[in-house]
């Protein structure tokens, strides 16, 4: 009865699918994580050093013991945990499918961070991704996880959060970041909340197997052209979908030439926790798009730019 009929239209959306009947949709990854360690009741976990600032920041928030640990360099522990520890695995940039299934064999108390890995289903306790590091949406994770709070959470709103989208699509991306940085920076202080119904709706009107689909292909066409080069050496598992194509190269001043040529690539991640040096991850790694916006004509002109 309280439906509002008439006035003015609004962003119109076809929404003909829905992906949330499995999962719990929230605000952001950080507060999946933040929901998992209060639904636990974990005092202490431990994390790699080799992660996103806000996982380490979001955990502090909850009053919760970290203890941080290294990787190899196929993203491995290189320590044994005991059999009761939490554990957080990031699973780096959608491809280590392998590592995952081998950690959660091995310690019940398993907790994966899928944000560069939308389409890995859950293993261990929990898990949870990040829908803008995918899809075009402003927020938004679904978190999969074996618990539920009790707890009553708002339902978020987005639509001050979504003006960078616009921009790229009406200007381009480099009049947009400016906004693209303020919304990340909000998100920093918002509490756990439910996913908003703006995420919700764009996202539930994507098809997200078309967007795997051209994820994989963009990503074998670069694959198959730079892995004599890369540095690290990459086998896709069946359950491997990646975020970027990471390029592990000792070039000099790549990421800024790339960058010049309006090919943008981030730098995972910084700040590091505590005193950690610069790893060599973050130090050589260049993470080139391979995402659902770009063809094969967009792929070469990465490699053009590359073999310059």
């Amino acid at each position: 009865m309280n439906k509002e009929i008439g006035g003015y239209f609004g962003l119109e959306l076809n929404m003909q699918y829905d992906y949330f009947t499995d999962g719990i949709g929230l605000n952001c990854a950080r507060n999946c994580l933040r929901y998992i360690i209060r639904v636990y009741n974990i005092k202490e976990i431990y994390v790699p050093f080799y992660t996103c600032p806000v996982v380490w920041q979001a955990i502090k928030k909850e009053h919760c013991n970290i203890k941080f640990y290294h990787i190899d360099k196929y993203f491995m522990p290189v320590e044994e945990f005991p059999d009761d520890a939490y554990i957080l695995y990031t699973n780096y940039f959608g491809i280590c499918a392998k590592n995952v299934k081998i950690l959660a064999g091995k310690y019940k108390n398993l907790v994966v961070d899928n944000a560069q890995a939308f389409y890995m289903p859950q293993y261990g306790i929990a898990s949870f991704n990040s829908l803008r590091k995918f899809f075009g949406v402003p927020d938004g994770a679904i978190l999969s996880c074996d618990k539920k709070l009790d707890e009553k959470f708002q339902i978020d709103e987005s639509y001050d959060r979504a003006l960078h989208l616009l921009k790229r699509i009406d200007v381009n991306a480099h009049f947009g970041y400016q906004d693209f940085c303020e919304n990340e920076n909000k998100l920093n202080d918002e509490p756990i909340k439910f996913i908003s119904n703006l995420t919700k709706s764009i996202f539930n009107s994507i098809d997200i197997n078309k967007v795997k689909q051209k994820r994989l292909e963009n990503f074998q066409f670069l694959s198959d052209a730079l892995s004599k080069n890369n540095e690290m050496k990459i086998v896709l598992d069946e359950n491997d979908v990646p975020l970027v194509y990471p390029y592990m190269t000792t070039k000099e001043n790549l990421r800024k030439k790339l960058i010049n040529n309006k090919i943008y690539v981030a730098t995972y991640w910084n700040p590091q926790p505590e005193t950690m040096p610069e790893s060599l991850f973050q130090r050589y790694i260049i993470p080139l798009p391979i995402d659902q916006r770009y063809s094969k004509v967009d792929m070469q002109r990465i490699l053009e730019v590359i073999d310059e």
